[in-house]
């Protein structure tokens, strides 16, 4: 199938899988004829959304791959499906569930300005979700009690890296849904892929110590300054009094800290001489996120540490291998699909030439015997 990886895992749910496949090929007839300048969306979302439909094919491969996972053999028809799109960027992965027919799609992003130009996005071609929610998993949590919501699928590519507390958003995955539900969370950053990984560590020194130039399409958002200059200001700004000694010992020791983490962390080394608060993952000491936000500069987590926390909160987790799409040329079609086959057949092994991983697991209610169809 054209919007299916080629030679990946699918589900043995054919009937899911084609119905995806084919609202792909109907939603890339109607991206392809969608004039992105002509809306009244931020100039970042037109440039990162543009830069999704030069690739198009193979972004919808993405998602087709994530989309098929997240709502096959789970025993409810797709008239009466929730799912949650998190942390949705410019929407894409909404607007092909939408193109599913799926009963209720909620797009959620923390950006404020990327929910609105989904939003509008998918009333250009006719795919608007049926709620779009700005905000972290708080503001979800509170939108789904008090429209007495439960969620049957949480899905997303490349946000798990960005969020600050990723085990404590684990943990709060109960929340999100009292019936069958099932996560699906698929990041680019793999640890275990050494190509991958010495650009992420490359790309985390350049947040640490680099400012950046004001370009257009920027995330207005994210700072200007690099994360070291800002935990700078942030220390000096608490205690005047600090030596430049301390200082430079307290910016090195804080990398990995949001802003008020940061206060707490100045104010136990006052009081103590020590620093307990620090970053969960000590074996990637490059890991760097910005102050202000506490956005992860492409986190490299323990992986099976996230599947760990998910099977403790009563979840069947898996740590699964990802794959790679169709490209512009025959050459790297060929390519894609060798690695592909070696991905598939080498076990957990295949993640050192995954181009991405996926956390994923499946969750029933109290009341149920047993767990509903999970995934191969």
């Amino acid at each position: 199938m054209k919007y299916m990886f080629k030679f990946c895992d699918l589900p043995d749910d054919k009937a899911t899988v084609e119905l995806v496949n084919e609202a792909a090929n109907r939603l890339h007839h109607k991206l392809e004829r969608l004039d992105i300048e002509s809306l009244d969306i931020s100039d970042y979302n037109k440039r990162y959304f543009g830069s999704l439909l030069k690739s198009l094919k193979s972004n919808l491969q993405k998602y087709t791959y994530i989309l098929s996972w997240s709502i096959a053999n789970t025993g409810i028809p797709l008239n009466k499906f929730v799912f949650l799109d998190y942390g949705g960027g410019s929407g894409m992965l909404s607007l092909l569930a939408k193109e599913c027919n799926i009963g209720m799609v909620i797009y959620n992003d923390i950006y404020d300005v990327s929910a609105k130009d989904a939003e509008l996005i998918g009333k250009a071609i006719g795919d608007q979700a049926d709620y779009y929610v700005p905000g972290d998993i708080d503001e979800v949590i509170d939108f789904l009690n008090e429209k007495s919501i439960s969620c049957n699928a949480i899905a997303n590519y490349d946000v798990i890296e960005h969020i600050y507390d990723i085990e404590e958003f684990l943990r709060k995955m109960p929340l999100i849904s009292d019936s069958n539900f099932r996560v699906f969370f698929s990041s680019g950053a793999n640890p275990y892929n050494p190509v991958l990984k010495w650009k992420f560590v490359k790309n985390h020194y350049k947040c640490e110590f680099v400012d950046r130039e004001e370009v257009y399409g920027r995330k207005e958002r994210d700072p200007l300054n690099s994360y070291s200059k800002i935990r700078r200001e942030i220390i000096k700004s608490s205690n005047p009094d600090l030596s430049d000694d301390q200082i430079k010992h307290l910016v090195t020791v804080t990398k990995g800290l949001i802003e008020c983490d940061i206060k707490k962390a100045v104010n136990e080394y006052l009081s103590s001489g020590n620093i307990t608060l620090k970053q969960k993952y000590p074996a990637y000491p490059t890991n760097t996120c910005d102050p202000y936000t506490g956005n992860w500069a492409e986190h490299l987590m323990d992986i099976y540490r996230l599947r760990d926390i998910l099977e403790n909160e009563n979840f069947s987790a898996y740590i699964w291998r990802g794959y790679y799409g169709d490209s512009n040329t025959l050459l790297k079609c060929l390519i894609a699909r060798s690695l592909n086959l070696l991905i598939k057949n080498s076990g957990r092994y295949g993640l050192i030439i995954s181009p991405f991983f996926t956390l994923c697991g499946d969750k029933l209610p109290a009341s149920s015997n047993g767990l509903f169809n999970k995934p191969a």
